[in-house]
C-alpha cells in the first residue's frame, strides 16, 4: 500500500530527471507538485467539505479551458504572482544546476518527448485489459471503504486516488446497466409545456430567518399552489452542481453512481441514460436544455444528448444579454425560456440551468449594493458576501414570474424548480437547521389543485414528477 502511494512520486521524479538531467530540479519540481496537491486538498476540505478525489483530475482541464470559474476563487493576482515565482525558480535552478550528461537542445527535446510519452503510458496502461481487472481485484482485496476520507487516512491520498479510479472504471458498466434497467415512469402526452429550472446556490431564505419570510413572493405563491413541494436532499454543498443535476434529471443518485458520484459527467453519463427528457421525447415533446455559459463546461455538450435532449443552447444565444456578477442574469434566462415556450407551444420540454448566483460573492460582483440583511446576518464577518448572494436569490425569485406567465398563457403546463446546493458561505448556512444542506423544490401545474409537502432526495424527483402527471 505504501508502495502504491509512493509510486506516482517515484515515477514522476524519474521522468523529470530523465527529461532534464538535473536531480535537484527534479526533486524540487516533484515536491512543488506534492505541495500543490496538498494545498488543493486542504482548500477543498475547507470550502467544499470533502478531500481531493480521483474525479478531480478533470478539473485540471477545466481550469485551463474555463479559468474564470477557478481563478475568481483564488485571485488572479495570486495566481499570476505564484506562476511567475515558480517559473523564475525553475529557470534559476536549470541555469545553476549542471546536468548529469552533456546537454544539447536536440537531445533535451527528445528526452522530454520520451518522458512525456512514458508518463502518458503510465497513466493509461492500468486502465487497459488485462491489467484493469487484475489491479481492481488486488485493490478490492485490501477492502477499501470507498469513502475518500476513510481511505485516505488508511492508504494515503495518491494510493486512494489510484484505487478509486481503477475500481470505479471496473464497476461502471454494471452500474450503468442498473440505472438503465431501473428506468423511469412514462410521461403521458398532452401535459402542455414543461419547464424544469435548476437554481444556482438557491435556498428558501424564509426558513433560514423569519425576518426574510417576505423576500421571495413568487416562490411563496408557487410553493403554496404546487402539486408537490418540500425540501430536497442534494448530493453537493457549495459546488458540484452536476451531481444534483444528474439526480434531478435522470433520477440517478450516489447509490447508483458508486465512486462516479463525485463527477458523474466525467465518464458515467457519457452514454445514453433514461431521464425525464427521454420520457418527454418519447411522449412527442421537443427537449431543449439551456445553460447561459460555455456548452463544453463539464462536458455538458457531450452529456446532454446522452440524457435525451434534442438541443443544447449555451452562451452563444445570450450575446449582449444582461450580466450581473459576470454571469447572465436569471431574468434574461427566464425571458429566453418564456420566448421558447411562446414560439414552440405546448410540445416543449425545457431544462434551464441558471448561473447568476454562482460565487465567489466577494469578487464576482459589479459594484451593485448587496441586499439588506436582517440584524443577525448583518453582524457576520462575511455579511457583504451574504448580501450579494441574497440579492441574486431575490433576482431568481423575480425570474419565476415570466416562467409562470408563459405557461398560464397557454392554459396548461408544468413548472418544476429546485436549488442545486447551498452556497459556499458560512454564517446562516452552517447554523443549526441549515447544516443538513437541503435545498427546496416545487412541482407546479397550471390550474392544478395544491398538493402535499414531501421532503425527498434529488434522485427521487423525476419519478415523483412523472407519477404526478399520470
Amino acid at each position: 500500500m505504501l508502495v502504491l502511494d509512493g509510486f506516482p512520486i517515484a515515477t514522476g521524479f524519474g521522468l523529470f530527471l530523465f527529461g532534464t538531467g538535473r536531480p535537484i530540479l527534479a526533486g524540487i519540481g516533484i515536491a512543488a507538485l506534492g505541495f500543490g496537491l496538498g494545498l488543493a486538498d486542504t482548500m477543498k476540505r475547507l470550502v467544499l467539505r470533502e478531500p481531493v478525489v480521483f474525479a478531480d483530475r478533470s478539473e485540471l482541464f477545466e481550469v485551463i479551458r474555463h479559468p474564470r470559474f477557478y481563478l475568481a476563487f483564488i485571485g488572479t493576482g495570486i495566481m499570476v504572482a505564484g506562476g511567475a515565482l515558480i517559473l523564475a525558480v525553475v529557470l534559476a535552478l536549470a541555469w545553476a544546476e549542471p546536468p548529469l550528461w552533456a546537454w544539447t537542445t536536440g537531445g533535451t527535446v527528445v528526452r522530454l518527448v520520451i518522458a512525456a510519452t512514458l508518463g502518458r503510458l503510465a497513466f493509461v496502461l492500468p486502465s487497459r485489459l488485462p491489467l484493469q481487472p487484475r489491479l481492481q481485484s488486488l485493490y478490492e482485496s485490501w477492502k477499501p471503504s470507498r469513502d475518500p476520507e476513510t481511505d485516505i487516512a488508511r492508504f494515503g491520498l495518491l494510493a486512494t486516488v489510484i484505487m478509486h479510479a481503477t475500481i470505479a472504471r471496473g464497476e461502471r458498466p454494471a452500474r450503468r446497466a442498473a440505472a438503465i434497467a431501473r428506468g423511469l415512469p412514462s410521461l403521458p402526452a398532452g401535459q402542455g409545456p414543461i419547464i424544469l429550472w435548476q437554481a444556482e446556490s438557491f435556498v428558501d431564505v424564509g426558513r433560514l430567518d423569519p425576518d426574510l419570510a417576505d423576500r421571495l413572493p413568487n416562490l411563496a405563491r408557487l410553493m403554496d399552489g404546487a402539486r408537490l413541494r418540500g425540501r430536497l436532499s442534494v448530493p453537493a454543498w457549495g459546488a458540484n452542481t452536476i451531481r444534483t443535476e444528474l439526480a434531478a434529471v435522470a433520477g440517478i443518485g450516489p447509490d447508483l453512481l458508486g465512486l462516479d458520484r463525485f463527477n458523474p459527467y466525467d465518464a458515467f453519463a457519457r452514454t445514453a441514460l433514461p431521464s425525464i427528457a427521454t420520457q418527454a421525447r418519447a411522449a412527442g415533446y421537443r427537449t431543449v436544455c439551456v445553460h447561459p455559459y460555455s456548452r463544453s463546461f463539464y462536458a455538458r455538450d457531450t452529456v446532454m444528448p446522452c440524457l435525451g435532449f434534442d438541443c443544447f443552447i449555451g452562451i452563444e444565444a445570450f450575446r449582449g444579454a444582461e450580466l450581473d456578477g459576470g454571469y447572465v442574469t436569471d431574468m434574461a434566462l427566464a425571458r429566453f425560456v418564456a420566448d421558447l415556450v411562446a414560439k414552440e407551444g405546448p410540445g416543449l420540454f425545457v431544462f434551464a440551468i441558471s448561473i447568476e448566483n454562482h460565487g465567489p460573492w466577494d469578487t464576482m460582483h459589479d459594484g451593485r449594493p448587496p441586499a439588506v440583511l436582517p440584524p443577525a446576518w448583518a453582524a457576520l464577518s462575511d455579511a457583504a458576501q451574504i448580501g450579494r448572494w441574497l440579492r441574486h436569490i431575490e433576482a431568481t425569485d423575480a425570474a419565476l414570474s415570466p416562467l409562470r406567465e408563459a405557461i398560464e398563457r397557454l392554459g396548461q403546463g408544468w413548472l418544476g424548480f429546485y436549488g442545486d446546493h447551498h452556497p459556499g458561505l458560512a454564517g446562516p448556512f452552517l447554523a443549526p437547521g441549515a447544516a443538513d444542506g437541503r435545498t427546496d423544490y416545487f412541482l407546479w401545474q397550471a390550474g392544478g389543485a395544491p398538493g402535499e409537502t414531501v421532503d425527498c432526495a434529488g434522485e427521487e424527483l423525476p419519478a415523483r414528477w412523472l407519477s404526478l402527471m399520470r
